[in-house]
């Protein structure tokens, strides 16, 4: 349609022009004879005779019929160009509106197949749409049979479960029961191992009329040998109680220990001496050299008759050069004068004597004394009947008291695991001047033990 239309306008301007150019045309020769006549009428007035304005007259007739003629010709060769050009315009709009009626009708047909083809798209996803509401419907007719199936199976289960139910709730009522009379049972038992008695605090704990040593909760246990963290784990618990009370005093226990660390021991001394509360070292079987030094250097020491004090210098071996081994013996008796001198000094005695009635005593310099006579040389200030504990609130537990535990405890050693060192072991292979200030029944293997500890330092 808007070529239809484009062409239409084309021939209406064609034909415009054309009517331009006629009118035009005749406008000149209307122009023309509007001319002639006014010079006929001026030859009119002009003063001639008759007869030679009829000559002129005929004269101007005639020019003015040959113009005519000559535009008509004129107007004739141009509507034959117009109309030749009109024509080629006419058969290319003719041309251009052909092209565009195919160019619609196949547009039309490329319309008409794409719709075809839609028609027949939609006609088979209608037909799928339809075969799988079928089978949907079928789906969902077998799975509403299925449920139905199983909300029976589901009923019939519930009501199994809760017979069921009802009958475990009675095991549980009587299971309840019974678990509360053996819970009643357990507590009455376990409150027979407690007693609600409070630790007895006393300034002078020592009850002299029975020579009974009453001891608080302000205990320290120290067994096995002296090393820097259970050295540190003892001065904390005496930091610790002086926090909590700086008035009565502090109790360092000593089960069995045959000494350990200089260093170590050393630092136990050192809080001992300056605790804002007493520390009193109690002995109950053994104190052997690190052990038996704070023992006679604390500031009061109470031990059973039997136990055993041992004192002896510190044992060392050494390999070098003769340098080596003289610095090595200045150092090892620099040590032994600020510790063996202490005894000595506390007994009255130089420490060339005291040394000297070291080895009166043994061939090593082993001078170990019970109790009783320990009291006389000032190496305990108290030797006493019985320990009261008056913190022990609770039956002790057997589990706590196994051959494991005391090797553990006295000697380090994990007796699960066969080629674990002990802890003393593992120490002095790392710690740097220090010394075994311990006492070693079996005199080969320390000395063979020391000379390894060395070598590695």
């Amino acid at each position: 349609m808007v070529g239809l239309n484009n062409n239409r306008g084309l021939i209406k301007l064609g034909l415009s022009i054309c009517t331009l150019l006629i009118t035009g045309n005749n406008s000149a020769l209307a122009k023309q004879e509007k001319k002639g006549g006014k010079e006929k009428k001026v030859a009119i007035v002009a003063p001639v005779k008759q007869k030679k304005s009829d000559d002129s007259d005929d004269a101007i007739i005639a020019a003015n019929k040959k113009l005519q003629s000559k535009l008509e010709a004129e107007n004739a060769l141009n509507r034959a160009l117009l109309e030749k050009k009109l024509s080629a315009v006419i058969a290319k709009i003719e041309e251009l509106r052909i092209k565009k009626e195919c160019q619609r009708l196949g547009k039309e047909i490329e319309d008409e197949n794409l719709r075809k083809k839609h028609d027949h798209e939609m006609l088979v996803l209608n037909m799928e749409k339809e075969r799988l509401t079928m089978e949907l419907e079928l789906e969902k007719a077998r799975f509403t049979k299925q449920m139905m199936e199983h909300d029976v199976a589901l009923a019939m289960l519930d009501k199994k479960i809760q017979l069921e139910k009802g009958q475990v709730q009675l095991l549980q009522e009587q299971s309840h029961r019974k678990k509360a009379e053996i819970e009643a049972l357990q507590a009455e038992s376990e409150r027979g191992k407690y007693i609600t008695k409070k630790p007895i605090y006393l300034k002078d704990p020592l009850d002299k009329r029975s020579n009974t040593l009453i001891l608080s909760d302000r205990c320290i246990d120290l067994n096995g040998h002296i090393t820097p963290w259970k050295a540190n784990y003892i001065v904390d618990q005496i930091h610790y109680f002086n926090n909590k009370n700086g008035d009565y005093p502090i109790f360092i226990v000593i089960g069995d220990s045959p000494g350990g660390s200089i260093m170590a021991g050393w630092n136990i001394l050192q809080a001992i001496e300056h605790s804002k509360a007493p520390v009193y070292v109690v002995v109950k079987t053994y104190a052997g050299s690190m052990a038996a030094l704070i023992t006679t250097l604390a500031t009061k020491s109470y031990a059973y008759p039997n136990a055993l004090i041992l004192h002896h210098q510190p044992l060392s071996c050494v390999w070098g050069n003769l340098r080596e081994t003289k610095e090595h013996y200045e150092f090892l008796n620099t040590i032994w004068k600020r510790s063996g001198g202490r005894v000595a000094k506390k007994m009255g005695i130089s420490l060339v004597a005291f040394e000297k009635k070291l080895y009166e005593k043994s061939m090593y310099g082993d001078w170990r004394e019970y109790a009783n006579n320990a009291q006389k040389l000032k190496w305990v200030d108290y030797v006493i009947n019985s320990i009261q504990h008056s913190a022990v609130s609770s039956l002790p537990d057997p589990n706590s008291y196994t051959c494991e535990k005391y090797i553990k405890e006295q000697y380090g050693y994990n007796t699960t695991k066969e080629t674990e060192q002990s802890e003393a072991a593992q120490y002095y292979q790392l710690a740097p001047y220090d010394f075994d200030y311990s006492y070693n029944f079996n005199r080969k293997n320390q000395m063979i033990g020391n000379v390894a500890k060395q070598a590695s330092h």
